[in-house]
């Protein structure tokens, strides 16, 4: 089946990005949305008026608590095409592909894209871990009561037993992005992690350790701007975007380490994009524990099966390195505002094309991939982006 590039290409011309910080109560949901679409409004250059749709991204713990019309409303955007992206098992990234989708067809030419969750602030810890748990099949896998990382820790014992990944080549991912974390000045986090600390901490479910797993945050929001035409010149064009699942339960996939429809997904947005692997400067994954970055490093292309532990050990996804990964830190050393963490690594890949990154900055970063996922590596969305030119 052929997967063609729409007609058009399409750019992200404004981006803007909701800080909360760690253990602050986020502000009220519709707070946090007009926020976002201001600043992003801002970052494009162009005013309200020039919004004629809106994507907005379902909140986690308020799935449905605002129409799409609803917020148009709110934000007085007038007439305008609008349309959300439900909450539960889908990759985050796709809202970027559905704006993209909606101007090529005519439905619009300036693009408001958003997304805001007050996840820990709304439900409370317990209640956040409570909400994961119930996203476990009620048949097959929530009588055996697994914890949030229980899945991915499935995945992690069976890449040991396959492959031999030791645990200290599980710990790299960590220490590697909190490396990458501690340059972001928004960042939940501080202090350095070795590998032998992370072995070392709190088992949370065999053989994964508290540092080896995302954090919780109180909030937080994105904006995007998608248009037509590069609107100033730190436009960053959408190349390619790939999608795709093969299951919804963990219990239902063939196999928990090599997953064939991450790497269709990939293959799509790459061969979308007209670009090989070797094109990509950096890459922004989402990171929910350590064991998410070996796999997709795999079963995208980037090394052999078995060897992305190794990969990672030996410096490859550093700053400086061959593939830097997860520059801004990711989950497991930025923050985990919710459904919209997949976004806070689009917002990343903007800001590296553009040459804003800071100290964290790819040098020469031309072409950058961000990976979204839903329900365990479940439902996978690949989104190529690159400078526009």
């Amino acid at each position: 089946m052929r997967h063609e590039a729409p007609n058009g290409p399409a750019y992200i011309s404004g981006v803007s990005q909701v800080i909360v910080g760690r253990g602050v109560a986020a502000p009220p949901y519709m707070k946090l949305l007009a926020d976002a679409a201001r600043d992003a409004v801002t970052d494009a250059g162009l005013e309200p008026s020039a919004i004629d749709g809106l994507v907005l991204s379902s909140s986690i713990p308020q799935p449905f608590v605002c129409n799409p019309a609803e917020l148009a409303e709110y934000l007085g955007l007038g007439t305008a095409y609008a349309v959300m992206a439900p909450y539960g098992g889908r990759p985050g990234t796709d809202v970027i592909n559905i704006a993209r989708s909606a101007i090529d067809a005519g439905l619009a030419s300036n693009v408001l894209v958003l997304s805001a969750d007050n996840f820990a602030t709304t439900l409370g810890l317990e209640g956040a871990i409570e909400l994961y748990m119930d996203s476990f099949d009620k048949t097959y896998e929530r009588p055996f009561g697994p914890l949030i990382p229980t899945a991915f820790a499935m995945m992690a014992a069976r890449h040991m037993h396959d492959y031999g990944t030791t645990p200290e080549q599980l710990a790299a991912p960590a220490v590697t992005i909190r490396r990458h974390g501690l340059l972001n000045p928004d960042t939940e986090v501080r202090g350095k992690l070795t590998v032998a600390s992370v072995v070392e901490d709190v088992v949370v479910s065999t053989p994964l350790t508290r540092s080896m797993l995302a954090l919780i945050s109180t909030g937080g929001a994105q904006g995007f701007v998608v248009t037509g035409q590069p609107r100033g010149d730190r436009a960053v064009e959408v190349k390619g975007y790939g999608e795709a699942a093969a299951f919804f339960s963990l219990t239902q996939a063939d196999n928990v380490v090599r997953f064939a429809h991450i790497t269709t997904a990939a293959q799509r947005a790459v061969a979308q994009a007209g670009i090989t692997l070797d094109d990509v400067d950096f890459v922004e994954f989402y990171d929910p524990a350590t064991i998410v970055p070996l796999v997709l490093l795999e079963d995208i292309g980037f090394c052999a099966k078995g060897e992305a532990g190794a990969f990672v050990a030996d410096g490859m996804t550093d700053l400086g390195g061959k593939l830097p990964m997860n520059t801004h830190g990711g989950t497991l050393a930025f923050r985990h505002p919710g459904m919209g963490a997949a976004l806070d690594s689009v917002i990343e890949a903007v800001a590296q094309l553009r040459g804003e990154a800071g100290a964290r900055q790819v040098e020469g970063a031309e072409i950058g991939l961000v990976h979204g996922q839903g329900s365990w590596l479940a439902n996978n969305g690949f989104l190529i982006l690159g400078r526009a030119r």
